[in-house]
């Protein structure tokens, strides 16, 4: 296996180990909120990161490869034991942010990992590059939800009735990449 494409499929194995990872902890934290729409913003960004873990496993499918052990694994693990009991949305974004911040040394390595695939996918795969762009592009609207959520819960902002939703444009966009991947045209043709 030559070093882009070998690259690629680590950068993919990692970024799939950590959606998975999201999705537990974020359904873990919808289990025990009491609150509706937080309830449902977890659940969303669950949904989300297990359809992102989904995709990744398919394009390395598609790449010749199979999910498997990621340099993450051991790390998420033990932060899954410690972030998914905790309740209060303040609480465990608190947690979340110590946790990371604690273990960020641990995870330089498969951080390089992230990078060196996407570099790789950049230079090399244009289809798996544009699949990274994209969920990429789609974590940003989960980061947004917790980051303005927080702020409103600590009185930095107003309540709101926002949620973690994608915009339209990257509803189709996430529509266009799939098919893509799959080798299909993004667009319909009509039958005949």
């Amino acid at each position: 296996m030559d070093n882009a494409r070998a690259a690629i499929i680590e950068g993919l194995n990692v970024f799939r180990a950590l959606e998975s990872w999201g999705a537990a902890l974020y359904a873990a934290w919808a289990s025990r909120e009491p609150d509706a729409r937080l309830r449902a913003g977890h659940l969303i960004t669950a949904e989300r990161e297990a359809n992102h873990a989904r995709l990744l496993a398919e394009r390395l499918r598609a790449l010749g490869a199979e999910p498997g052990p990621a340099c993450v694994d051991e790390i998420l693990a033990a932060q899954l034991a410690e972030l998914a009991p905790i309740g209060g949305f303040v609480a465990q974004l608190d947690a979340f942010k110590a946790c990371t911040e604690r273990d960020a040394p641990r995870m330089t390595g498969c951080q390089r990992a992230l990078e060196r695939g996407f570099a790789a996918a950049k230079d090399s795969d244009p289809t798996t590059h544009r699949l990274l762009a994209q969920l990429s592009s789609e974590e940003k609207a989960s980061a947004a939800w917790y980051r303005h959520t927080y702020s409103e819960l600590t009185g930095r902002r107003p309540m709101s009735l926002a949620l973690p939703v994608l915009d339209p444009d990257q509803v189709v966009r996430r529509a266009e990449t799939v098919v893509e991947a799959a080798g299909q045209s993004a667009t319909c043709s009509p039958p005949g």
